[in-house]
């Protein structure tokens, strides 16, 4: 009888748990929408994502956007990317350590550009305290 109840209490918190990391993941994308859609980029619900993982014994929250763009706007797309993450943290007040984008570029066939910033970079980004230019050179490429 005990392991039952304590089977329901973990199985009731884990459901509460994904209940609010989806929330939070809506309310992040609906600002990033408005971005977004200034710039006419769609971008799907499924491919705006907050993903955790094991990072040397600590857990980080990355939210991963993945825009499409034609073979001469891909800095841009990247850029937009980054601006309206930076957008739906700020906005939400959520918690994110990290910020990927990848843009799939379609050329004979599709590519990929990806690259990776800190969230406090792409804060700062968003809040004009830090230059594009500086910016763009502590991104992570891959």
């Amino acid at each position: 009888m005990q392991l039952n109840k304590l089977t329901q209490i973990v199985l009731s918190v884990i459901i509460l748990a994904s209940m609010s990391f989806g929330q939070s993941t809506s309310a992040m994308y609906k600002e990033a929408q408005k971005i977004f859609k200034n710039y006419r980029y769609d971008v799907e619900y499924a491919d705006f994502q907050l993903k955790t993982y094991e990072e040397d014994g600590q857990t980080v929250l990355q939210l991963l956007v993945i825009l499409k763009s034609g073979r001469n706007r891909f800095d841009e797309a990247l850029l937009v990317a980054f601006a309206a993450s930076g957008a739906a943290i700020n906005n939400t007040k959520a918690h994110v350590d990290r910020v990927s984008a990848v843009v799939k570029v379609q050329y004979k066939e599709e590519v990929s550009i990806a690259a990776t910033a800190d969230a406090s970079d792409v804060l700062a980004l968003y809040n004009e305290k830090m230059d594009v230019s500086i910016f763009m050179g502590r991104l992570t490429w891959y």
